[in-house]
């Protein structure tokens, strides 16, 4: 009889295991087609464009996501950067603020914008927005991520936050006649950032 209790009870865990686990999964599957935030699928386009260099479908992609989501500070900070590698500075400058606007402790896009005013020749304003970046988020300090160095096929390490704003210090301690604030082919170099 006791042998007959422990093959009752496991048949009744089995099944409480096998329901519980069609459970999660539907529930999974819920989440993830259902329930998901609108501009999913547009945001995930523009992000395949994005790092295919394909700025201006990018730019697109992430403008369809903001019609369909417009508080998403991604979203928002995506169509900045796809301004700023399409050369629209001024309205990357409005998008990045807004995305700060949005969330002021998002620390990509004071990155992103210390970025943008670097390459417009702004150095003590991206000095400015790179501290404020790694105030915010001090992983910027490592840089690109290996996994996404592989992803992107970037083969040398990029120039970090850190780096460039330790650097555009180091000039600023210089003669003004001595300083090198620019050097194109290390510039060009530098990456936007993620999170």
């Amino acid at each position: 009889m006791a042998y007959n209790n422990k093959d009752n009870l496991y048949s009744v865990l089995v099944k409480i295991s096998i329901i519980l686990t069609v459970l999660f999964s539907g529930w999974l599957v819920w989440e993830h087609i259902y329930n998901r935030p609108l501009g999913t699928n547009e945001y995930s386009a523009a992000n395949k464009a994005f790092k295919d260099s394909n700025y201006e479908l990018a730019y697109k992609y992430y403008k369809k996501a903001y019609k369909l989501n417009p508080n998403d500070v991604y979203v928002i900070e995506g169509i900045a950067r796809s301004l700023m590698e399409l050369k629209n500075y001024n309205e990357a400058i409005s998008y990045f603020n807004l995305a700060i606007e949005s969330q002021a402790n998002f620390a990509p896009a004071h990155a992103n914008l210390g970025v943008l005013y670097d390459r417009m020749g702004d150095h003590k304003k991206a000095m400015e927005l790179y501290s404020e970046a790694l105030r915010l988020d001090s992983d910027l300090e490592k840089g690109m991520h290996w996994i996404d160095r592989l992803l992107y096929n970037v083969q040398e390490v990029p120039p970090t936050v850190k780096g460039r704003l330790e650097y555009l210090q180091n000039q600023y301690l210089l003669n003004e006649d001595e300083r090198i604030l620019s050097v194109p082919e290390v510039d060009d170099k530098q990456l936007n950032y993620e999170k």
